[in-house]
């Protein structure tokens, strides 16, 4: 989760670098969702820290592979930066559940920040998904490049 979340932070990063040349109107979203990203990441180190558990290797990795992911995706339309959000907020939406279950008679602590992470996560989906109904073609391309970039970050994250 802690990976994961700081990918967020590079991936919305990359969505408002290109939507402030070319989508400004929907800066401002981009901006809270990011900054939910931040927090969300800052709260999993917390919880990490306090319970001596190692935070991820070189967080900036992440970081990094999320802005190039946010940049190439907003180059391919405001409706792609819509739809990955909705995509990528979706597997976010069942990892975090999963997690919660996990978590729910084990640490009360760790169960209630992630149902209030959750519902950050759920929202930013919605809003994606309100703005991308129905199907284009872009989705084609990028529905298994969220899908894949996110399975790579959690798969890395679990190695390192």
């Amino acid at each position: 989760m802690h990976a994961c979340e700081k990918g967020a932070t590079g991936v919305y990063w990359g969505h408002r670098a290109i939507s402030s040349l070319l989508y400004r109107d929907i800066v401002p979203q981009l901006s809270e969702m990011h900054r939910h990203e931040m927090e969300h990441y800052a709260r999993f180190a917390e919880i990490m820290r306090s319970r001596g558990v190692r935070a991820v290797v070189a967080p900036v990795f992440w970081c990094a592979g999320g802005i190039v992911y946010g940049v190439v995706t907003a180059l391919a339309g405001r409706r792609a930066i819509w739809r990955s959000t909705a995509i990528i907020e979706s597997i976010v939406e069942r990892e975090l559940t999963e997690a919660g279950e996990f978590f729910k008679e084990r640490d009360p602590e760790i169960f209630r920040t992630i149902h209030e992470v959750l519902a950050e996560e759920v929202a930013h989906k919605l809003a994606g998904e309100a703005n991308s109904p129905g199907a284009r073609s872009v989705d084609k391309i990028v529905a298994p490049a969220a899908k894949a970039g996110a399975a790579i970050s959690k798969g890395l994250a679990e190695r390192l």
